[in-house]
């Protein structure tokens, strides 16, 4: 045979992807009525909720700016509230329906208030988990 033999040629060795991981697991909420936040003295809706915060819709205009501080906001969760909080923007997106999504990320938690938290998103989880396994068990 006079072919010339197949060499693997050494390739460079592919660039570290960054590690993109939540820390945190992130609760869809969908009772607007029951659960949301007061921020500078208006009521906004969550779309999700974590440990370290929440995300918020808004259906006006930019009332936030990205790395925006947040003071003394009040989560409600049924007949519970947690006051004084203190957040910061960190994400800022549009939705479909032309309105706004804000990532709030809580900086500074007391021990109360972080209990508290952890409490509901855990509820909150726990529930979503339920639901789930029961619509599984009603196919």
């Amino acid at each position: 045979m006079n072919s010339q033999s197949i060499e693997l040629d050494r390739i460079k060795e592919d660039l570290p992807l960054p590690k993109i991981v939540r820390k945190s697991f992130r609760v869809p909420v969908e009772d607007e009525k029951n659960i949301w936040v007061r921020i500078n003295d208006t009521r906004y809706s969550l779309y999700d909720i974590c440990l370290m915060g929440m995300g918020i819709t808004v259906k006006d205009s930019l009332p936030f700016f990205m790395d925006q501080d947040l003071l003394n906001c009040e989560f409600h969760y049924f007949d519970i509230t947690v006051k004084d909080l203190h957040g910061r923007i960190i994400h800022v997106s549009v939705t479909l329906d032309q309105g706004w999504k804000y990532g709030i990320q809580w900086t500074g938690l007391d021990k109360d208030s972080s209990d508290q938290l952890s409490a509901i998103v855990n509820k909150l989880k726990t529930q979503l988990m339920e639901d789930h396994q029961n619509s599984l068990n009603d196919i």
